[in-house]
């Protein structure tokens, strides 16, 4: 790939805004990210010079990867297919490199992990309880938006549009899929090892019963890495069309990072609904909220805030009670995100209470009417100019976490407890 076009990729990559959003939200995949990619810079420069140094240095990076996540183990594949690669022909050779790779990627893991050895026990019970949530074996309620939904569909419709923007997406899906092809007739193992990674990273989490943003966020750059080979390889045909499409991809990815960081230049959805509720509620109001969102507001003022588990709402009768007389005697209703109602509304035949409930309040039967939305979409505005995206439906970590959708209602009509309660055994 020509040098203009790799500086495009790491454009790209700085633009990106599911990894500019990993990075505030100050997760581990950011470190993660480095390190896989470290590992397969090096990789890569072994295939190519034959230079152990850099099988070594693959090999540590490999193992600082471990120490941020021991999912990244999959990564072994793309070291164990460059080392089979090289040593294909020299099998004494292959299995001593192979072992010594394994070797200093444990010792690295050790080094930087020490804790996983020498507390193994607690590791491991850490690791049997992660993977039961990630594989859906141990349900939670913040795992049911992933009830019932589809591998990669779900990325492609619920994260990748949000996290890269339509212009990074679709040339970079065109260039996975040209490299794809190029790997197989031409045989050319560099793209191969690419391919390898990305999929080594991409299927496994993909398929994974939570399906979280930040598990597939270490793949970002690789779209932009795809998207950049592929307009190289355009350009080399048609140096017009590459550089018409390369300005395309740039603004649509320069639009769509400055609507999603204008989140991070306003104030926080929940600090002006807290404002708001403020000035505009009564003292000593009466308010509901549901639980189990990142934080409860309002943040201040001289108001009694009573919050139910609404998640159990479904199994638990007494949680059915108690939340009809908390809505008997509240003034207000919060809905402070969509977590609870967005995924218990599209799971009717598995929450029927719950949605019933939901589809009541919504439709003003509840005797509370919705008198305030707060919102915090991504945005660009120009002078007069102003246009809104509304992603409150991406997965819940990208849309909820930073910019939750706040609804506030009021009660318009006093109902009784009793009458709540009906309505929960419909």
């Amino acid at each position: 790939m020509e040098r203009r076009f790799s500086y495009l990729a790491a454009l790209l990559v700085t633009l990106t805004p599911g990894l500019i959003q990993q990075a505030h939200f100050a997760t581990p995949e950011s470190a993660l990210t480095f390190f896989l990619f470290g590992s397969l810079l090096f990789i890569i420069k072994f295939l190519k010079q034959s230079r152990i140094l850099f099988l070594v240095l693959a090999s540590v990076f490999l193992g600082l990867a471990l120490g941020v996540k021991v999912s990244s183990v999959v990564f072994l594949l793309p070291i164990l297919a460059g080392t089979i690669v090289k040593f294909f022909r020299k099998p004494f050779h292959l299995i001593l490199f192979i072992i010594a790779s394994f070797a200093i990627t444990i010792a690295t893991f050790a080094i930087v992990a020490p804790y996983v050895f020498l507390d193994f026990p607690a590791f491991r019970s850490n690791l049997e309880y992660e993977g039961s949530l990630a594989i859906g074996k141990i349900p939670v309620f913040y795992t049911r938006q992933f009830i019932d939904t589809l591998p990669v569909l779900f990325q492609f419709e619920k994260i990748l549009p949000y996290a890269l923007g339509p212009g990074i997406l679709l040339f970079g899906t065109l260039g996975f899929i040209y490299l794809l092809i190029l790997s197989i007739k031409n045989k050319n193992l560099n793209i191969l090892l690419i391919i390898i990674s990305f999929l080594s990273l991409f299927i496994l989490n993909a398929f994974l019963f939570a399906k979280w943003t930040r598990f597939i966020a270490p793949t970002f750059p690789f779209f932009a890495i795809f998207a950049a080979f592929f307009l190289n390889k355009l350009y080399a045909r048609n140096r017009f069309v590459s550089n018409l499409l390369t300005i395309v991809l740039l603004v649509a990815t320069f639009l769509w990072t400055t609507a999603f960081f204008s989140i991070y230049l306003r104030p926080d959805v929940r600090i002006t609904a807290s404002n708001w509720i403020e000035k505009n509620f009564p003292e000593n109001s009466t308010i509901l909220v549901e639980g189990g969102n990142m934080i409860d507001i309002p943040l201040k003022g001289n108001f009694k805030r009573i919050g139910f588990d609404f998640y159990n709402l479904e199994a638990d009768a007494q949680t059915r009670s108690k939340i009809a007389t908390g809505l008997e005697e509240t003034d207000y209703f919060l809905i402070q995100s969509r977590r609870v109602f967005m995924n218990h509304q599209r799971l009717p035949t598995l929450y029927p209470k719950t949605a019933s409930f939901y589809n009541s309040l919504f439709d003003n039967k509840l005797g509370f009417e919705q008198v305030q939305e707060f919102h915090s979409y991504p945005m660009l505005e120009l002078g007069n100019f102003k246009l809104e995206i509304p992603d409150e439906t991406a997965e819940e970590t990208w849309s909820v976490f930073d910019h939750p959708v706040i609804r506030i209602f009021k009660k318009t009509k006093q109902l009784s407890k009793e009458n709540y309660e009906k309505l929960f055994e419909n």
